[in-house]
């Protein structure tokens, strides 16, 4: 990884732990799968932070091993993430274009499921800010593949290491599809402590 892809990535963790990272023993937290966690983190709380943004697209680009034209997947977890990326990549001699996954098709027009400018055989990455049980990603690897779109690459900003998430994303992607984490909770977990000197 590139010197400013590595200082963005530590700026990015910062913006993470600041504001989408949440610890709360005597109140869980109920999640989305059901589950009950002390932790919860609330990405979108992160992501709407300009630091942050600015940040995201540089690690999200850096991340990217395999050839491909656009970034996107299920909105809205997605959104920032495919939006910082491509921004980051105008001027590089791989512009990217974004894309979103509705999670239901439009009543109206065209009646689309994937939104923006994409077409059928073109080679994406599917991304995701949370990865829990993997639901949000699975479907929108699932509606991008029934689109007629090459998934050929996911990455998720945390992995939550909690109920096979990613061994799911990785059986919806399957062989020869680069799966990952840009962090762990572990990890986010840890620089809080730090920050907080303990």
């Amino acid at each position: 990884m590139m010197p400013e892809a590595n200082t963005a990535r530590s700026a990015l963790l910062d913006e993470l732990v600041r504001h989408a990272y949440q610890y709360s023993p005597e109140k869980p937290f109920l999640l989305v799968s059901g589950q009950y966690s002390d932790e919860y983190l609330d990405c979108k709380l992160a992501l709407s932070q300009p630091a942050a943004m600015a940040a995201l697209g540089k690690v999200f680009l850096a991340q990217l091993t395999a050839p491909v034209v656009a970034i996107g997947g299920l909105t809205m977890g997605s959104d920032p993430i495919a939006m910082s990326t491509s921004q980051t990549s105008y001027g590089t001699p791989k512009p990217l274009r974004w894309f979103t996954v509705r999670k239901e098709a439009k009543g109206h027009g065209q009646k689309k499921l994937v939104e923006g400018s994409v077409k059928p055989g073109e080679s994406v990455v599917v991304v995701d800010d949370v990865c829990t049980t993997g639901g949000s990603t699975v479907k929108a690897i699932e509606a991008a593949r029934e689109f007629g779109l090459q998934v050929t690459q996911v990455i998720v900003l945390v992995d939550r290491e909690q109920s096979d998430g990613m061994a799911n994303i990785r059986r919806a992607a399957g062989d020869g599809v680069e799966v990952s984490a840009i962090f762990t909770k572990s990890q986010v977990k840890q620089r809080w402590l730090e920050l907080q000197g303990r």
